[in-house]
């Protein structure tokens, strides 16, 4: 007889709550995007222009509070609070920003700005704003202010000297009470807890990071954190991103790179339970899923890394989108995740947020949309607001275990339990066969559309019921075993084939003209000597001219629509 139910059930939660602090993203160039529908909706209220760091915070029911970049705070009625100006208008350029609720009063948040690495300045630092400060809004609330003695605070290392960093995280602590703060600096990480006492100021617990150079002045680089994952040995995966830039002339162009390590939200520590370093010239903007079981790596190509099949020997990964077409190499300059687990992808100067179609069933059906939300008149630039992390005591940890639509096109899986979407579909050849046993708890309706076959030997069971319960935030695929896993990911040798193989300079050595071949157009070349200053050459018919060069060694970083590549070679 075949195994095969579909059972629809009506319950009702043992508890309402809301939970939609993240419903906001206020980025880019006056863009804005609301999420408590269930498609984002483009909004036209922003009076904020944020070349990269920004970050917005709503309260439980989704009602705008405030939203930033790395210098200024606006409040919900778009106006920049009376004390909200934290740092010179020329630090536009910092990486990142974050945001988290104050464990000891309900009313404040913490609001961390990192500063432009590119030129050493702007210590990383942190203000609170107070929303029962602040004059009166249009609703009768009081439209919070930053509070003037907790104002532009320097974050401060072991040693009692500030940091100068770009990027900076925020994980929830495992008590489901307090916070860390996570901050990279030179080969460290920093975890300061936030607690009913206040910001540790100076007495982070460090972990070395094992990194191939050290973080510092002149380099960029970004955090991200995963949401919790059900493990005995650590709680969440952070990754580390560099990207290596020619301007700041200190580092060669093979260290662009990601780093992925485990971390103990109980002990604030990196452990040594899970390591993954990927190495990528045009995808090193990170951003994992909902449940951590995929890794997504961003900018000229997009990229999904299994984290969960993969072993040392066996790195799964797949290109799931390239855009040959794209002149600055860069289809992506931000990827992040939303509080309902959508992945959204922000380009540079684009009125459209791209988005990962299927991002957590790792299948060749994963895909992008680059224009899933219109941002109407508005503009994305290179950076999204982070999730801010919200404690719940109903155990949600700050974002729901089952909400969006998945659609399956095939089952790549034998056995398993889809519980992380409102609405679930199956079409075109999805097919369960043989030793296939697989349950579907959706939260709104399951639709098995035409092409989907289940034969007799398979196992099928499908639900309808909220997802309520604690069991649930820990999905399906994100259990990791215990025994550690130590991975390495040269995507880099891809990249560089593609990008290398039909380019090439002459004659080397050179005397007097140096003559480029390519299959694309030639839209730029740039010369830097050996110490990384830049030289001034001009190009004409594919021909550099190289005569007023000193004899040497040079790099000659050439750009055509399909990217960028390097060459070397030697002036007589």
């Amino acid at each position: 007889m075949k195994r095969f139910y579909i059972v629809f059930i009506l319950v009702i939660p043992l508890f309402l709550f809301s939970q939609k602090e993240n419903d906001n993203w206020y980025f880019g160039n006056k863009a804005a995007v609301n999420f408590s529908a269930s498609a984002a909706v483009g909004l036209n209220n922003s009076e904020m222009e944020a070349s990269e760091a920004c970050g917005t915070i709503s309260d439980s029911s989704g009602k705008l509070l405030f939203y930033m970049n790395g210098q200024t705070v606006w409040n919900r009625e778009h106006q920049i609070m009376s004390n909200g100006t934290l740092a010179p208008s020329n630090n536009n350029s910092a990486q990142q920003l974050a945001i988290v609720k104050n464990p000891a009063d309900s009313n404040q948040y913490y609001v961390f700005i990192t500063g432009e690495n590119a030129f050493g300045q702007f210590a990383i630092n942190y203000s609170i704003v107070d929303m029962t400060l602040g004059g009166i809004g249009a609703d009768g609330a009081p439209l919070g202010d930053v509070v003037k003695d907790k104002k532009n605070i320097s974050v401060l290392n072991p040693s009692g000297n500030e940091l100068f960093s770009e990027a900076v995280t925020v994980v929830a602590h495992s008590n489901k009470e307090d916070f860390w703060v996570l901050i990279p600096n030179g080969s460290d990480i920093y975890a300061y807890k936030i607690d009913s006492n206040g910001f540790s100021n100076g007495q982070p617990i460090v972990s070395n990071l094992n990194l191939p150079l050290n973080l510092g002045s002149g380099r960029y680089y970004s955090i991200k954190a995963s949401p919790k994952i059900n493990n005995p040995m650590y709680s969440n995966l952070v990754g580390i991103s560099f990207w290596g830039d020619f301007n700041a002339g200190n580092v060669p162009d093979t260290y662009f790179f990601n780093q992925v390590y485990s971390f103990n939200a109980s002990t604030g520590l990196i452990t040594n339970d899970f390591f993954l370093h990927v190495k990528g010239l045009k995808a090193y903007l990170p951003e994992f899923n909902r449940d951590a079981s995929v890794l997504f790596l961003g900018y000229g190509h997009i990229y999904a890394v299994d984290l969960v099949n993969s072993t040392s020997s066996n790195v799964q990964y797949m290109e799931i989108f390239h855009d040959p077409s794209s002149i600055t190499s860069s289809s992506a300059t931000g990827i992040q995740r939303n509080i309902y687990g959508d992945v959204y992808i922000s380009r540079q100067s684009k009125s459209f947020l791209g988005k990962v179609i299927n991002p957590d069933v790792y299948s060749s059906f994963m895909s992008v949309d680059m224009n899933a939300v219109s941002l109407l008149k508005a503009s994305a630039n290179y950076g999204l607001p982070q999730i801010v992390p919200i404690h719940d005591k109903s155990g949600f940890e700050g974002y729901y275990p089952c909400v969006g639509n998945l659609t399956l096109f095939s089952e790549p899986n034998v056995s398993f339990y889809y519980k992380i979407a409102e609405t679930i579909t199956t079409k075109d050849k999805y097919i369960l066969q043989g030793k296939h046993n697989i349950t579907m708890q959706a939260g709104e309706s399951i639709n098995l559309l035409s092409g989907t076959f289940i034969d007799n030997d398979a196992s099928y069971y499908g639900f309808i019921a909220p997802c309520s319960k604690e069991e649930d935030k820990l999905s399906r695929s994100a259990y990791r075993k215990p025994s550690p896993v130590k991975m390495f990911l040269e995507l880099d040798k891809k990249e560089r084939v593609e990008t290398n193989s039909d380019i090439k300079v002459y004659p080397n050595p050179v005397s007097d003209f140096l003559t480029i071949t390519a299959a694309a157009k030639i839209n730029n070349v740039e010369v830097y000597d050996i110490s990384g200053k830049r030289i001034e050459v001009s190009l004409k018919d594919n021909k550099v001219d190289v005569r007023n060069l000193s004899g040497g060694v040079y790099l000659i970083i050439i750009e055509t629509k399909n990217g960028k590549m390097t060459k070397q070679f030697i002036k007589k």
